[in-house]
């Protein structure tokens, strides 16, 4: 928690300057109490070069292809583990897959849970306005 004394929290290795480049990643901590970095601005400052203020945040990304691809291999383990009479020495690992499953359904909706238009897509995520449902914040897409 860049305070020198807390215990190590998960490092955001994939926070993207505006290449959005995985080599060009600059690792930071989740939680950036903008002690570090540029004065004032901390890790956030190495990507907002238009200046600014900035509050202390927690930041994280994510990776739902990723996140998607290890439920398909949870799922055709569990296949080859039940042919083979074996489903039981799995079972934790396929339990959590299934519960990585529920969580994927929010990579399918808009990052700040916008609305889905048109209009928004021109407006911003700013003054874009929040969802209210399934049918106007969900773009059925991986994000």
């Amino acid at each position: 928690q860049e305070d020198g004394t807390s215990t190590p929290s998960f490092i955001n290795t994939f926070q993207r300057g505006s290449e959005e480049s995985v080599w060009d990643t600059v690792d930071q901590p989740d939680w950036d109490n903008l002690s570090k970095g540029q004065s004032g601005a901390g890790y956030l400052g190495l990507f907002n070069n238009g200046g600014g203020s900035f509050a202390s945040q927690y930041k994280y990304t994510d990776a739902p292809d990723a996140d998607a691809r290890l439920v398909q291999a949870a799922y055709w383990a569990e296949q080859y583990a039940t042919a083979q009479g074996n489903q039981s020495q799995i079972a934790t690992t396929v339990a959590d897959a299934a519960k990585l499953g529920d969580y994927l359904r929010y990579s399918m909706y808009d990052k700040y849970f916008k609305q889905i238009s048109a209009s928004c897509s021109t407006a911003g995520s700013v003054a874009c306005p929040a969802g209210t449902s399934k049918a106007n914040e969900e773009t059925y897409l991986l994000s």
